[in-house]
């Protein structure tokens, strides 16, 4: 797999973007269907030495592996007629790994057709992203939920949901209507108000389960943004609210909170306490506990500079549970060995007390090291 990474990467290195599929006899160019190849290619590795003190796996009962290599390639390809009124997307995803099966997956598959001025319709398997959070996306009731320790996605291993769309535009008003699996249905409102950007949202599950929720953002001058996500449904309420600020040197801060109501309270998270020191709810304990899943509330920081020309930056995040105090904290750093290919080194920590929810993890912490070229 690693041969493949690279052979890929260097094969493409050439390829013209936005190159017409066909040109005219006589060189002259017109604008015709034109086809696009995109996508990255990277190898980590990963050491994950385990937490022999978590009641989930004391003495190393799961037999976690101490190092892991992954290797993955994303290629998408896309075409379109020269007016755009006509495209289709593909996204394969192979992944490969010293610890697990090798797969190759369709990520994405759709085509898009503007039928009127007014009427875009897609259809197919489609990376649907809602909502204006950082670290969480309450909202993201069709698309891929984000992890607040993986926020920007750096494998590209987002997958996409199996949907017809329709889009409707009505001046500034945009209507997103989706029919998806299993007789499910959901709906989107956009539209900016002032200076802010509003959207609502509505899912409705194959078992008539209804969930709703909005979220808005608003950019002050040139270097405050403010956003918030709500979302209701019989499970409870979920809520962000955060924003960031990018400071004359380029450093970039940001700050979120977000709450829970399907999170555990006090009492049910000492009972999950109880049930993982049961040495015979062992395995139950273990498929119960998700890790930054089991609180009610949690407040996400990042602080991110680049450096050397923008060749280098280093990121810190930090995301703590209200509770107890428990944290984690991701310090990564990036080189631009070229425009399109990097280097990264991740360190992530754990801290809290015996009692805390990250005392739980079932790894000490995880180091990553690793490369990816983009095409």
């Amino acid at each position: 797999m690693v041969r493949l990474v690279l052979l890929l990467a260097l094969s493409l290195d050439s390829f013209e973007p936005n190159a017409p599929l066909l040109s005219p006899p006589g060189g002259e160019r017109e604008e015709r269907a034109i086809w696009r190849v995109f996508g990255s290619a990277g190898y980590e590795s990963q050491l994950t030495p385990a937490n022999e003190d978590s009641p989930l796996n004391r003495d190393n009962a799961l037999a976690i592996a101490y190092s892991t290599s992954l290797a993955d390639v994303n290629v998408f390809t896309e075409v379109s007629t020269g007016d755009r009124k006509l495209k289709a997307r593909i996204k394969l995803r192979g992944d490969a790994s010293d610890r697990a099966r090798d797969e190759i997956e369709l990520g994405e598959g759709f085509v898009q057709l503007q039928a009127t001025a007014w009427l875009d319709l897609t259809a197919g398997r489609v990376i649907e992203k809602w909502g204006t959070g950082y670290g969480w996306s309450p909202t993201a009731f069709v698309g891929p939920a984000k992890s607040p320790t993986d926020p920007n996605d750096r494998r590209s291993a987002y997958q996409g949901t199996d949907m017809i769309r329709a889009d409707l535009f009505a001046r500034e008003t945009n209507l997103s209507l989706y029919t998806l699996e299993d007789g499910a249905f959901a709906a989107r409102v956009y539209r900016m108000i002032g200076q802010t950007d509003l959207s609502v949202y509505a899912h409705r599950d194959e078992h008539a389960k209804l969930r709703a929720g909005a979220s808005l953002s608003r950019v002050f001058g040139d270097a405050l943004e403010l956003h918030a996500d709500i979302t209701h449904s019989s499970d409870g309420t979920r809520a962000l609210a955060g924003g960031q600020y990018t400071f004359a040197n380029d450093v970039n801060f940001v700050l979120e909170v977000y709450h829970q109501d399907d999170g555990l309270s006090s009492d049910e998270w000492n009972a999950f306490r109880a049930l993982a020191d049961d040495p015979h709810s062992a395995q139950l304990a273990n498929e119960t506990y998700a890790p930054l899943r089991m609180g009610k509330d949690y407040a996400f920081v990042r602080l991110a500079r680049p450096f050397a020309r923008r060749k280098a930056e280093a990121e810190i995040i930090a995301i703590a549970n209200l509770r107890d105090g428990s944290s984690v904290t991701r310090l990564a750093l990036t080189y631009k060995i070229r425009p399109n290919l990097s280097a990264y080194l991740i360190e992530t920590e754990f801290f809290g007390g015996a009692d805390g929810e990250l005392a739980y993890l079932q790894v000490a912490r995880v180091t990553t090291a690793g490369v990816r070229y983009y095409f």
